[in-house]
């Protein structure tokens, strides 16, 4: 418990600093420490999947996760988002034309399966990361600049909810596990109940609230002009905190499948950034389409 401890304690500090920095310095920061994650991240699932990918399937899906966050950020910063979203398109569309050529090129040693295990090494996680990248270059409307509903928010939604989520999830599952022993997905992780997983969305509701008056107050002196926002926050809050549990369930499958316990060892008590970032990357999808429908409306 205590190298645990210690551990998640050097990712939040990571994680603030890196925080900081984009506020005050940079947005690339922030980037940088998403394409860590993203090549971390890809030399883990590459890892975990042993024989099921080939050596040149692998440099090709690393070549994606070296290439895509950088010149998503680049241009983001320095062009303008959109074109920071088309990049990140053409560079995934470069690694399909680079994968499916391989079955010309190796086809001794590729295979149909090999492929799609490749795909998922490059989805899962960089592609999701990507969209982490562009969540942290929003900046929006003039209407939302109003309230401060920015990429800084975004960063905090995806960074707060989904710990939080996943912390009541587990003393919700550990404090009633014996008055509602129900399981959520027994084959999959036999330790998550329903209970816990109710636990959870209610800890997306929470950190919402929390962000709400916290941010409200920091960075707009009060919260009072921002009433009609609250619904806003705790339905993000909420959704993130089931797409926080899903991912949660997509690395236990992933792990099954591939008969590991953990994806890595590069933090302690914790795994590999995979087991530290899974409910992270699906909760990012929801508060990426979630600012986007905000700014579309305003």
């Amino acid at each position: 418990m205590k190298i645990r401890l210690i551990s998640g304690s050097v990712y939040v500090a990571l994680l603030v600093g890196f925080y900081l920095l984009k506020i005050f310095i940079s947005d690339l920061f922030f980037d940088a420490l998403i394409w860590f994650f993203s090549i971390m991240g890809t030399f883990e699932m590459t890892r975990a999947m042993k024989e099921k990918i080939t050596e040149s399937e692998k440099c090709a899906v690393f070549f994606f996760a070296g290439a895509c966050i950088p010149t998503t950020a680049l241009l983001s910063e320095f062009v303008s988002l959109t074109v920071g979203a088309l990049s990140a398109a053409i560079c995934f569309f470069v690694l399909a034309v680079w994968l499916l050529s391989l079955l010309v090129a190796r086809h001794e040693e590729t295979t149909p399966e090999n492929l799609g295990v490749a795909f998922l090494s490059a989805v899962y996680p960089t592609v999701l990361l990507t969209l982490l990248c562009l969540v942290n270059h929003f900046t929006g409307t003039k209407e939302a600049a109003k309230f401060a509903f920015n990429s800084n928010l975004a960063i905090l939604f995806v960074f707060v909810i989904s710990p939080v989520a996943d912390s009541l999830a587990y003393v919700f599952g550990r404090l009633l596990k014996g008055k509602f022993p129900k399981k959520m997905a027994p084959v999959l992780s036999p330790n998550k109940t329903v209970v816990g997983g109710i636990g959870g969305l209610f800890g997306g509701i929470v950190g919402a609230a929390a962000l709400y008056f916290i941010y409200g107050a920091v960075v707009l002196g009060g919260y009072e002009r921002m009433a009609l926002w609250l619904p806003v926050y705790l339905g993000i809050g909420l959704l993130s905190a089931a797409a926080t549990a899903f991912g949660d369930l997509v690395e236990s499958c992933i792990k099954r499948k591939a008969e590991i316990k953990d994806m890595g060892k590069i933090m302690p008590g914790h795994g590999g950034v995979l087991d530290r970032i899974d409910g992270t990357l699906f909760a990012t999808v929801v508060i990426c389409l979630a600012f986007a429908v905000v700014y579309a409306v305003l």
